[in-house]
């Protein structure tokens, strides 16, 4: 069982697809003042029709990655910060 079909049921999610797409760490612009060890890309573009969230990455996704992406999708209103707190909460619980 991949990670993200794990984190789909716990996440209550199995009826999304989430498929995973490397892109070159060139395509993505940082600011002057982000330091070397921010330098990386881990997002997700969602399609709520089609029930599609396809995670972009630069770098190889982790276990916590899966789950700030997914949780994204679960609650699409939530901050960035609360998604944060949410994520480190469950990857806390779960070790």
């Amino acid at each position: 069982m991949s990670l993200i079909n794990k984190w789909q049921g716990k996440l209550q999610l199995t009826e999304w697809e989430f498929p995973t797409q490397e892109i070159m760490p060139e395509q993505v612009t940082y600011d002057n003042d982000c330091p070397d060890e921010d330098k990386y890309f881990v997002g997700i573009e969602i399609d709520t029709l089609k029930k599609v969230g396809t995670i972009y990455h630069d770098r190889a996704i982790t276990e916590k990655d899966i789950i700030h992406e997914l949780l994204h999708v679960k609650y699409p209103n939530k901050s960035e910060s609360w998604v944060n707190e949410i994520e480190d909460l469950i990857t806390t619980i779960s070790r």
